[in-house]
């Protein structure tokens, strides 16, 4: 049986093996510079510190094989209601058509309403449309064009 958690130090590793495999479709550009161990260490305490951001992992047979981040976001529009936004969701490619994306986007969906959310907003590179199929599946329709900027 899969179950979702909050990430701990112990799945930094395994988070980032995963990460490599959202590199697949993206350029080395786009990646920057790999960070040191000690940088990530950091970022996942500043992760773990941060009201609303949340690092999760799925686990299958007691290993990580999915992660996502979920933000949920204080608002002062749409009456005051916070929003929430998915990024980096990512399965293990041995372990995709399993349930396992679904178990996390559900799991982000019952975290987003809990804390009263009136939306939740996911980022998708335009290429993955296998991904878009994912999401459409789920219900979230494309919304806008984004755009954005790298420094």
């Amino acid at each position: 049986m899969a179950t979702v958690r909050l990430a701990t130090q112990d799945d930094i590793t395994r988070i980032l093996e995963l990460y490599r495999e959202l590199a697949i479709t993206t350029s080395q550009a786009e990646l920057g510079q790999s960070p040191s161990p000690a940088d990530c260490r950091r970022v996942f305490e500043e992760i773990s510190a941060a009201p609303g951001h949340a690092l999760l992992v799925a686990e299958y047979q007691g290993e990580v094989v999915g992660t996502m981040v979920l933000l949920i976001v204080p608002n002062l529009s749409h009456g005051v209601l916070p929003w929430a936004m998915v990024e980096n969701l990512v399965i293990d490619r041995r372990y995709q058509r399993r349930g396992l994306g679904r178990l996390l986007m559900e799991h982000a969906i019952a975290r987003a309403k809990e804390a009263g959310c009136y939306r939740l907003a996911l980022s998708s590179d335009k290429r993955r449309r296998e991904a878009h199929r994912f999401y459409r599946s789920l219900g979230f329709q494309p919304s806008a064009h984004g755009f954005r900027l790298y420094f």
